[in-house]
């Protein structure tokens, strides 16, 4: 996608100061005389002053580009692509750049996630591999304005990489980093993403007034007042972003809403199913209703005047706007889907899918279950116990592979219930559950050395793992059963993939714990393995979060 927009910026005109004593004679009469010397203040050197101090404030220069194209790359199946591209569409740089974001799995390229490198080598693997248009024509360096964001939600790993004519520095690629990483540790991937593209659309091409050693040269007055005045811009410029990609939202849920409505009425009240949509349907409700209260004190893009955004109270109206928008356009989509499913009409097969795709994850993640790799330096053999869980596991993928495909023709040709059909799902998903329980368990008692040790690995097993299938089973099973404690009671939506995120969080919990000097470090590292490199010195670096 190519965008070019152009932002210029009109100088208000400032009218010319006069002395006091010609602006307020009678000011001058009273005092008996002019003013003494020393206290005379001197407009034009206030003028210039004030023009340094505006200076030091501007935030961008008159030309801002969105990027000219935005790449995602998931190999992981974490984000939620569409809005995310809407998002990072929406950033402006100083220049034009290709935006791509990488998700990845170290792992995949035989890579050990304790490696400092890892990412570092896992991307330049990747543009080898996959995305040749990633590197430069002689292969040595990133492609010019091409600007990567990496992650690695496993290894917890994240990365900023860049061709050299839009690379920054060591140091400014760690900030980029470091307004990732927060987001990163809640798990809010598409967050971290963003608020990445953003810093470093504030540091490409930063003028040197935005600089540090710029802000120090004006002078720490210029300093304080520049960094207030750029973070009261740049929250008037993505509050007004905000609302302007909420709205087309906003008018989309209203103008739909009347069939969300009918979908919530007309669901067959003796399917097991309904009852948590119906739940849905009643949160929606609220939510269109508050979005009401919220969007009546939003004025019209015609009535906004320049300076709406900069008050904290725009701010947040549109972050709770925004957010509250999104949250409605997912139960709106969500309450439509189960009805078309569980009456077999319009886009039901995309809805059965959506409810086989946690299953179909889990699957594919069968090799890793049996072989992980935690990277801690902890990775113990498996136990007896394991092998003979391992095995099951092996012969039950193989059933729920089959019995998945011989569920999807008997609901395609009519010759099986929709709700006969999430029941085998689910039966299937609370098998696998249970066995994923039993190998968790015969892998803490082999690695564990204490009673300490054991509990650290529960607790990091009752981590939720990162869920974007919205399913309606996973609704059922919340109504049901409540979050019931993992450890008495596992059930994951989508179990084999849950064991591999925590495998490497239990080991990485006891490794730390052996060896507490060795904690995870937070410090960027650039740079590529001798073996991977071959002579690429392409600029970026990666860290932990």
């Amino acid at each position: 996608m190519i965008f070019s927009h152009d932002h210029p910026h009109a100088a208000s005109p400032v009218p010319r100061s006069c002395p006091a004593e010609a602006a307020h004679p009678a000011r001058s009469a009273a005092s008996g005389g002019p003013a003494r010397s020393g206290r005379r203040r001197r407009p034009g050197a206030l003028l210039a002053l004030l023009a340094v101090l505006l200076l030091a404030m501007w935030p961008v220069p008159a030309q801002a580009d969105p990027p000219r194209s935005v790449t995602l790359t998931d190999t992981q199946a974490v984000l939620r692509t569409g809005a995310l591209t809407e998002q990072l569409e929406a950033t402006d740089f100083r220049r034009p750049v290709d935006l791509v974001v990488l998700v990845l799995d170290v792992t995949d390229h035989d890579l050990s996630p304790s490696s400092d490198v890892a990412l570092n080598d896992a991307v330049l693997l990747h543009a080898r591999e996959r995305q040749p248009e990633l590197l430069s024509a002689d292969g040595d360096h990133f492609a010019d304005g091409t600007v990567i964001l990496a992650l690695d939600p496993t290894a917890r790993l994240l990365g900023t990489y860049a061709g050299e004519d839009v690379k920054l520095s060591d140091g400014q690629f760690s900030t980029v980093q470091d307004a990732m990483r927060d987001d990163a540790r809640e798990q809010e991937w598409e967050a971290a993403l963003i608020a990445g593209a953003e810093r470093y659309a504030q540091l490409l091409d930063r003028p040197w007034w935005l600089s540090p050693a710029g802000m120090i040269t004006i002078g720490v007055t210029a300093l304080v007042l520049g960094a207030a005045g750029i973070g009261v811009l740049e929250g008037r410029s993505r509050a007004r972003q905000r609302v302007d990609l909420a709205l087309p939202r906003y008018r989309d849920i209203l103008a739909s809403r009347a069939g969300t409505d009918a979908a919530a009425r007309t669901l067959p009240m003796d399917s097991p199913y309904a009852p948590a949509v119906l739940e849905q349907h009643e949160r929606f409700t609220a939510q269109v209703d508050e979005l009401a209260e919220l969007h009546e004190q939003l004025p019209a893009a015609e009535e906004r005047g320049w300076s709406w955004g900069l008050a904290k109270n725009d701010q947040n109206l549109s972050l709770q706007f925004s957010r509250l928008v999104t949250k409605a356009d997912d139960l709106d989509d969500r309450i439509l889907r189960t009805n078309d499913l569980l009456h077999r009409i319009g886009d039901w097969r995309e809805a059965w899918e959506a409810e086989v795709a946690p299953l179909r994850d889990s699957l594919d993640a069968l090799d890793k279950v049996l072989d992980p790799q935690d990277g801690t330096g902890i990775d113990t053999a498996p136990s007896e116990a394991e092998q003979e869980v391992g095995a099951e596991l092996v012969d039950l993928s193989e059933r729920a592979r089959a019995e998945i495909g011989t569920t999807t023709s008997q609901l395609e040709e009519d010759r099986i219930t929709p709700d006969d059909a999430l029941g085998r799902l689910d039966t299937l998903t609370a098998e696998l559950s249970a066995t994923v329980a039993r190998l968790r368990d015969a892998r803490i008692t082999t690695v564990s050395e204490d009673e300490e040790e054991a509990e650290m690995m529960r607790e990091a097993a009752a981590e939720p793992s990162d869920s974007r299938h919205h399913s309606i089973r996973e609704l059922r099973h919340r109504r049901e059963h409540g979050t019931a404690d993992p450890a008495q009671t596992f059930w994951n939506l989508s179990p084999l993939l849950w064991y591999t995120q925590w495998h490497h969080t239990a080991g990485a919990s006891v490794h730390e714990h052996r060896n507490p000097s060795v904690s995870s470090s937070t410090t960027s590292t650039s740079g590529f393995s001798p073996g991977v490199s071959g002579g690429f010195s392409g600029a970026g670096s990666s860290s932990r979060f």
